[in-house]
């Protein structure tokens, strides 16, 4: 008869750099009164379990092997099997130190889930190894992923079970001595997490994935805070924030005065029941926004990224507001200049929908860019308001309701490059480009673009002075109110030049 070896994880895995006194594989954070920094991260972790023969706890000197694999039945080895010799067992209980030399590769804990193959041998150099099967990783390993890639000193864990914390807030609040040169990274688990997260400079925070990993808070009676709020000379990263509200205020990621970097992350707001906004930038915040997907959902005003006095630098952001009365994709109000690059931005569902709006002395550039307004009540693709935006490369629709505007000026100076604006399915009228004002006097340049508005192409007011060149205008006709319209070698929709410099199709 063969006797039967097993074994049981009294605890899974504990990063060897915050192992400390108070038992073995016990991580513990860092200490807010100590000034000494961690040592670095190196890519050992220890593994601590239990060994039982035939029920009986195992008391000898055994070898045992272990392999990294990314499935739990089959997949692929990750490295290199590691033999640990000679280790002792007690009571039946061991602790080894796995991967010291990275022989588990440069890969090994990427965010993605591993198993960790276990052999034994007892005791020592008898015979052949007898496979226990593979056990499942706990999520603190994968800060040695983080650490290996930014280069980080100080590593605080914040995981369900098996890290130094079990909240982000715990965790943030333990870091006493962060700064330039001495700068931490919360790495957050797989996991939601019910809380408000106030930043602080020179700590990131980073999530497992924006699928996996999750921070959510309820809304607020103030416009003055959110689920997140951010700080300067930090980055957020790989993670969804999400207010689910039940206030007045559902704000996802609030920044005042602060202009942390935003990576690969997806925010929602909803259910409150006068603003929601995804990402909220105010009082000359500017952070830089990359791959940041921002939803706003319901609500009176209802904004999927909002700027107030603000300029962040927008790079593959998708931002959208939808299902509230009024709704946009991107809100840029009171002289905010943000730099928006390769930005989707939709503004739909309500009684009045903007993709892009810009109020009050906003000069945005906006760059490579999809907007559109649609399936609601009165739709603006792009809509200024005492404010000078700069267009290039972008496709602007609006459509349905009964007025549709591509692009609606109102009192405003811009340019528009090599873009696409059309108004479509408007039940009284559809228009390209609307230049409106009561006073003043403005300028309105455009160059090599397409412009299509079934009832007018451009529609002019006394005050503006318009410059179309090298462009195909397509469908209505001109809508003259008084102002001055020139165009130079442009074009109908059945490419039909407009004849001498100055006359438009």
């Amino acid at each position: 008869m063969h006797s039967k070896r097993t074994l049981m994880t009294t605890l899974a895995l504990a990063l060897l750099a915050l192992a400390l006194a108070g038992g073995p594989g016990l991580a513990q954070g860092p200490q807010p009164d100590s000034d000494t920094s961690l040592a670095p991260l190196g890519t050992g972790f220890t593994y601590q379990g239990q060994l039982k023969q035939d029920g009986t706890p195992v008391a000898s000197t055994c070898d045992l092997q272990f392999g990294l694999y990314d499935a739990a039945s089959l997949g692929a080895q990750l490295g290199v099997t590691q033999t640990v010799p000679s280790v002792g067992v007690a009571g039946g209980l061991f602790t080894v130190q796995l991967n010291d030399s990275g022989q588990f590769g440069s890969n090994a804990f990427n965010g993605d889930a591993r198993w960790l193959a276990i052999a034994v041998r007892c005791p020592a150099g008898s015979g052949s190894y007898t496979s226990l099967g593979r056990q499942a990783l706990t999520a603190t390993p994968y800060a040695l992923y983080a650490q290996r890639v930014k280069g980080y000193q100080n590593v605080v864990v914040v995981a369900k079970s098996g890290g130094n914390y079990t909240s982000v807030r715990d965790a943030l609040a333990s870091i006493m001595t962060a700064s330039d040169t001495n700068r931490y990274l919360v790495w957050v688990a797989p996991g939601t997490y019910t809380e408000l997260v106030m930043m602080k400079p020179y700590v990131d925070i980073e999530g497992a994935g924006e699928l996996l990993t999750k921070i959510t808070y309820t809304g607020s009676s103030g416009y003055d805070t959110g689920t997140v709020v951010g700080a300067s000379n930090a980055e957020l990263r790989f993670l969804t924030v999400w207010n689910t509200g039940g206030a007045a205020c559902a704000i996802a990621i609030y920044n005042n005065n602060a202009s942390p970097d935003l990576t690969h992350v997806t925010t929602s707001a909803s259910g409150g029941s006068s603003y929601n906004l995804g990402v909220y930038n105010c009082n000359s915040s500017y952070p830089r926004m990359t791959h940041v997907t921002a939803s706003a959902l319901g609500g009176t005003n209802c904004r999927g990224v909002q700027n107030d006095g603000s300029s962040p630098e927008m790079t593959n952001v998708t931002a959208t507001g939808m299902g509230g009365t009024t709704n946009y994709g991107v809100y840029n109000g009171y002289s905010s200049s943000p730099t928006m690059n390769h930005v989707t931005a939709t503004g739909m569902g309500g009684a009045t929908n903007y993709g892009v709006y810009n109020y009050y002395s906003s000069s945005p550039t906006i760059q490579n860019c999809t907007i559109g307004a649609g399936a609601g009540g009165y739709n603006f693709g792009v809509y200024s308001f005492s404010s000078s935006p700069t267009i290039q490369n972008s496709a602007i629709s609006a459509s349905g309701g009964p007025l549709p505007y591509g692009v609606y000026n109102e009192a405003s100076s811009l340019t528009i490059q090599n873009s696409i604006i059309s108004a479509n399915w408007g039940t009284t009228s559809n228009c390209g480009v609307a230049n409106y004002a009561t006073s003043g006097s403005y300028t309105v340049k455009i160059d090599s673009c397409q412009i299509t508005g079934a009832t007018h192409t451009i529609s002019n007011d006394t005050e503006f002075t318009t410059h179309i060149g090298a462009s195909q205008l397509d469908g209505g006709n001109i809508a003259l109110n008084g102002g001055t319209v020139t165009c130079y070698a442009c074009y109908d929709e059945n490419y039909i030049n407009a004849g001498g410099v100055g006359t438009c199709p």
